[in-house]
């Protein structure tokens, strides 16, 4: 744990709006937000990379049949200015819950595969297909808790909830970190933004897992060894499963939550979920992994960037977003992932709404200016929940001030 300033910190915020021009003049380029995203990097990466530093850009490539995650054009920006800086950029991310990929079938005869994000193979596809490839962005794409998600170094705390995270190990390679993200909705967080790309994208399946769930899995009734061929067992990467007469049984000692063996099993139900959290629980244990995250690391080392483009009521880790419900809010920095969250939620609760469409077809009328827009498509959250999480654990300071770019 560090100690926050009394005084306000600062978000850098670069505004959406680009003038419209035929020619491509100094006057209306210096409004395009590519160049504008460049004027919010000279600011939180003066000083900061020295020649020769390794600096991991943290990144999410989105899911598979997403169409709302960031575009590649903005990360390869941010690995530009690290490179004129004299840095050496790495693109970093890390493996989804879950082990495998499924193959679903749609109408029409269509078969697709959803959950591209969970090994280390099917990740690198999903990153080529959404342009986060070092041909197109600069930079070589690593994954920082290894192919299957489980390489971790455990970062001892005193969280909220949690006293121990495991911290993805590859973190631990580099000498500076440029964290992006994608401000936007999210189904159990409220909100998608740093605080989440820190506490949910920078730890192994195991604390994705303690996040999300409160116990751990364990087999049912229906678990009967002669109905299957022990599947489980081959697919459980901690040796958690064993067999005792005629059913297997899950060592919670051992067992990461990793989901490996439910995916596995062929016996409907024959395992049995752990209990999904409390949403405000589930929100203050991402912060407890943020935690882990930034004082293991060191939060003088840590810079922020978040682009509030294309803003559904969804995350990109899910398939359909939805439609954007607010306008874009344009590109914000900072030093502390609590002001520019804060920053983004004030300025997207002050922002008009979006009209969007209802199964019907129908349109529905937009959020008024004045309120918060998520809480509004999703009466069960409510994004004070993570933000109030983070001033808890000290993470940073939900006093800011606003310099426009």
């Amino acid at each position: 744990m560090f100690e926050i300033s009394s005084e306000k910190s600062i978000v850098y915020w670069a505004s959406p709006y680009e003038l419209i021009a035929i020619k491509n003049s100094s006057k209306n380029m210096i409004t395009n937000n590519l160049v504008k995203t460049r004027f919010i990097l000279d600011k939180i990466l003066n000083n900061f990379i020295s020649p020769d530093e390794k600096v991991g850009v943290k990144v999410h490539v989105g899911e598979a049949y997403n169409t709302r995650y960031l575009r590649h054009d903005y990360v390869h920006e941010v690995v530009e200015v690290i490179k004129e800086k004299g840095g050496i950029p790495k693109l970093i991310e890390t493996q989804g819950i879950g082990m495998e990929t499924h193959l679903v079938k749609i109408p029409n005869n269509c078969v697709i595969c959803l959950g591209s994000r969970k090994n280390k193979e099917d990740h690198y596809n999903i990153a080529h297909l959404h342009g986060y490839t070092e041909t197109i962005i600069g930079a070589p794409l690593e994954f920082l808790d290894g192919e299957k998600g489980l390489d971790g170094k455990n970062v001892k705390i005193d969280g909220i909830h949690l006293k121990e995270v495991s911290v993805a190990s590859g973190l631990f390679d580099f000498d500076k970190l440029v964290l992006i993200s994608h401000f936007k909705g999210h189904p159990q967080a409220g909100f998608g933004g740093a605080l989440k790309q820190l506490g949910i994208g920078c730890v192994t399946k195991h604390n994705k897992f303690k996040a999300h769930f409160s116990g751990s899995l364990s087999t049912t009734k229906r678990c009967d060894i002669s109905k299957c061929n022990q599947e489980c067992i081959t697919a459980c990467p901690v040796d958690a499963i064993r067999i005792e007469e005629d059913s297997a049984i899950i060592d919670p000692s051992k067992c990461i939550g990793c989901l490996g063996c439910q995916e596995a099993c062929p016996v409907r139900k024959a395992i049995k979920s752990a209990t999904y959290n409390d949403l405000k629980v589930f929100n203050e244990r991402l912060i407890d992994n943020a935690l882990a995250v930034v004082t293991s690391f060191g939060p003088e080392k840590i810079r922020y960037i978040s682009f509030a483009f294309d803003i559904p009521a969804m995350c990109d880790c899910v398939v359909n977003a939805n439609m954007n419900i607010v306008p874009d809010l344009g590109i914000f920095g900072s030093n502390d992932p609590v002001a520019i969250d804060q920053a983004c939620i004030n300025m997207e609760t002050a922002a008009p709404g979006l009209p969007t469409l209802n199964a019907e077809g129908e349109w529905i009328e937009p959020v008024a200016a004045g309120i918060e827009k998520f809480k509004a498509f999703n009466k069960s959250l409510d994004t004070t929940w993570q933000l109030n999480a983070a001033k808890t654990n000290k993470l940073g300071n939900g006093e800011y001030e606003l310099i426009k770019i």
